[in-house]
């Protein structure tokens, strides 16, 4: 077992790892509120100079026309292109106060899991308005796109983006939704060895394909786990996010393990981080690619990575 000092110490080095790595996991230090709200009550005008705290902020306010709008983010927001020229007020470390100050902002939209408590407890007391935005589904995206919407005045294309993002959703979901159940260990990270629990986002993304996360039980969204725990779990397929830098060391780990049947069946996946961990539309792309290669394991010929 991990002990507790071990185990934050593995926790900061991942919040890290999402601002320097996007691919990684954007959602991976959910406080489990999924809830997305305006903070500041009613919204009286339409926002003109947004600061963005998150990328999937970003990615969702390019979405929906919003973009143009956005006067400062975060390390690391880099989806689409334009967002590289936006001006950076803040990474994993935290917000630099004094620099949102000076933009002006009309709107911040933060993210209660990805930003510090304290510096949205600043900001909020220095009379900025608040959106929060912390889906824990595709359908909550959808939500999201929405509000933001309203509060920036694009209510038309946020609208076609929302019912895009669903129709699609709904329509993938719908190609799985009759499979059998398959057994998924999603490995978010191998060294400590981490995956995703029930309260995670990518569990959310997991059942939509009829998979079945084999940790779903555990204690916690983001649990460390032990290679013996996994083989005690027996999944059928082993799903790994492939940052180039690293695949090979995450994928390696199982090499001598051919008692658990995704091993032994060569039912190791990688699949692109960086499309499936962002609360953002292109999600839904990852989803594609994670519902593919499970139902790759229902086929008799399924191994191919």
């Amino acid at each position: 077992m991990v002990n507790r000092r071990v185990g934050r110490a593995c926790l900061a080095s991942l919040v890290r790892r999402v601002f320097l790595v996007p691919g990684l996991l954007l959602v991976f230090v959910a406080t489990g509120n999924g809830l997305a709200a305006a903070a500041d009550d009613t919204v009286a005008d339409t926002a003109r100079r947004i600061v963005a705290l998150s990328p999937h902020a970003v990615e969702l306010l390019f979405s929906i026309g919003a973009g143009n709008a956005i006067v400062g983010t975060v390390a690391y927001a880099d989806f689409p292109a334009e967002a590289k020229q936006i001006p950076r007020i803040g990474s994993y470390h935290g917000v630099q106060i004094e620099q949102v100050v000076a933009l002006k902002p009309d709107l911040i939209v933060a993210w209660q899991g990805g930003n510090k408590a304290a510096d949205l407890s600043k900001l909020r007391s220095l009379g900025f308005r608040l959106f929060y935005s912390q889906p824990q589904n595709i359908p909550q995206i959808a939500r999201d796109l929405t509000a933001l919407g309203e509060l920036t005045g694009n209510q038309v294309q946020a609208s076609v983006q929302s019912k895009r993002l669903l129709d699609r959703y709904y329509k993938i979901k719908a190609q799985y939704q009759n499979k059998r159940p398959v057994k998924v260990f999603y490995q978010l990270w191998h060294d400590p060895l981490r995956t995703v629990g029930s309260g995670a986002w990518l569990n959310s993304l997991i059942g939509d394909c009829r998979g079945d996360n084999v940790f779903a039980d555990a204690d916690g969204d983001y649990p460390l786990v032990s290679i013996e725990a996994v083989l005690g779990k027996n999944p059928e397929v082993i799903m790994v996010p492939n940052n180039p830098a690293d695949v090979a060391a995450k994928t390696a780990i199982w090499k001598n393990w051919d008692e658990v049947d995704a091993v032994r069946r060569d039912n190791i996946f990688t699949i692109n981080g960086d499309l499936l961990h962002r609360f953002s539309p292109r999600a839904l792309r990852g989803l594609e690619l994670l519902c593919e290669s499970i139902d790759r394991v229902r086929k008799p010929e399924s191994g191919s990575r």
